[in-house]
């Protein structure tokens, strides 16, 4: 029998080489690559720290714009939507609705610090009351607000009679 001489089993996985060991070139790699992992991990921690931090704030803000309309936030939002009717009058369908309270938002800011989530939903929600019909041109005239302009079956209103 020939005997064959048996085989060392080579190492392996990553070998690490000390620093004083390694060339100029070597050396430049390794910082290289040490920098790249320190900024992929501070991108991850920030990430994650926005998504605690911003997730939080959503839900604050979530709850508010759901919240219940107080008798404040009725009377503000019912005054800014009642000028917007107006000019176009009151709306018949969700989508005049939904346009108003954009219209009524971007023309009248609702008094406080609210933030615009809120303010949207507290015109939102008064606007598709006057749509189906929850509330009337009484509520504006109640809120100092009248509308005396009527409707045409385009949507359009004629414009509010000058006062005299």
């Amino acid at each position: 029998m020939n005997a064959t001489p048996t085989q060392q089993p080579s190492k392996k996985g990553i070998e690490l080489i000390p620093w004083s060991d390694l060339s100029p070139g070597q050396k430049a790699g390794r910082g290289g690559v040490i920098a790249v992992a320190l900024i992929i991990v501070l991108a991850a921690l920030r990430g994650a720290y926005g998504m605690l931090s911003g997730g939080r704030s959503e839900s604050v803000s979530a709850t508010q714009a759901t919240a219940e309309l107080s008798a404040e936030d009725r009377k503000d939002g019912i005054q800014s939507l009642c000028r917007v009717f107006q000019i176009y009058g009151i709306p018949k369908t969700d989508t005049e609705a939904d346009s108003a309270a954009k219209n009524a938002g971007e023309l009248f800011k609702l008094p406080g610090n609210l933030p615009p989530e809120r303010s949207n939903t507290i015109l939102t929600t008064i606007a598709h009351e006057f749509s189906s019909r929850q509330l009337t041109a009484k509520d504006c005239a109640d809120a100092g607000q009248p509308v005396e302009a009527v409707s045409t079956d385009e949507g359009v209103a004629s414009p509010p009679a000058a006062p005299h």
